[in-house]
């Protein structure tokens, strides 16, 4: 069965993919990117090329929805628990659900700060500040990975995020960007206390507290800046993790506009 790590993208989803791979899978002390691959990006090539022609997915991206469930049976095949990263809101299309109870075990979604969100993914794709406020807000937003350019119903912040909380078919833990940067021994020993009844492992809290100093911001900045990252577009991926750069970096209008736009599901959050 799957275990979703979910989220709008530049939300903290890959530090937390650090972390899990790190405490399940590492079998060194030292840690490389390499790691991270025990948690792979469900939305490649080789899940739905057994079960379609590339091609035609590439040439009507939304056809990727007719085959959500069957990679997934696919997947499930092997009767193990896995951890499987996301950027799909938790959404139907055609009245296909991206996520169901037949093939999920559970979800961790890790929430940021749109605030935060914008600034990041501007600069990490390159594209001006309003074009990233424009993708938060837009609730038709597709993202696209590898060569075929597979389609991922990324949606807006607000469905992505409220889409995956408001889903009641399989349990799931809702963490925030900023509470796992401010206490990541707490909150990762809670994303592990969720996992507890759905993979057979020891809570060990030394090795809690060596896998969030292994995958410390500082420590993966280092081994990027080091050996580069494969998963960085341009320029560096691991920038600066701060909780509220987007005080210097947003300007006023841009702030407002997300403010009123999502100003509901902020202040539930406490960013407002």
């Amino acid at each position: 069965m799957i275990i979703w790590l979910a989220s709008y993208p530049k939300s903290g989803n890959t530090w937390l993919r650090a972390l899990l791979s790190t405490y399940f899978f590492l079998k060194k002390k030292e840690f490389n990117f390499n790691i991270l691959n025990e948690i792979p990006n469900f939305i490649q090539s080789k899940y739905f090329s057994p079960l379609t022609d590339l091609n035609k997915l590439k040439a009507n991206p939304l056809e990727i929805t007719n085959y959500w469930h069957a990679a997934q049976s696919r997947i499930n095949l092997s009767d193990q628990t896995q951890f499987f990263k996301t950027h799909n809101a938790c959404v139907s299309h055609k009245e296909k659900w991206f996520a169901t109870e037949e093939n999920t075990s559970g979800y961790i979604y890790v929430v940021r700060d749109p605030r935060s969100v914008v600034c990041s993914q501007a600069i990490h794709s390159k594209m001006k500040i309003e074009k990233s406020v424009e993708d938060l807000l837009n609730e038709n937003f597709i993202g696209y990975n590898g060569k075929y350019y597979l389609a991922e119903l990324t949606c807006s912040w607000k469905i992505n995020y409220l889409s995956w909380k408001k889903r009641k078919n399989f349990p799931g833990i809702i963490i925030k960007y900023e509470d796992l940067k401010d206490n990541p021994n707490q909150e990762f020993e809670k994303i592990l206390l969720f996992l507890k009844d759905k993979i057979k492992f020891e809570l060990d809290k030394d090795k809690i507290e060596r896998t969030v100093k292994i995958c410390s911001f500082s420590n993966l900045k280092n081994l990027e800046n080091e050996k580069g990252f494969v998963e960085a577009q341009n320029g560096k991926f691991f920038r600066k993790g701060e909780k509220d750069a987007w005080k210097r970096e947003l300007p006023t209008g841009l702030q407002k506009k997300i403010e009123n736009n999502l100003k509901e599901e902020m202040q539930e959050l406490g960013y407002l």
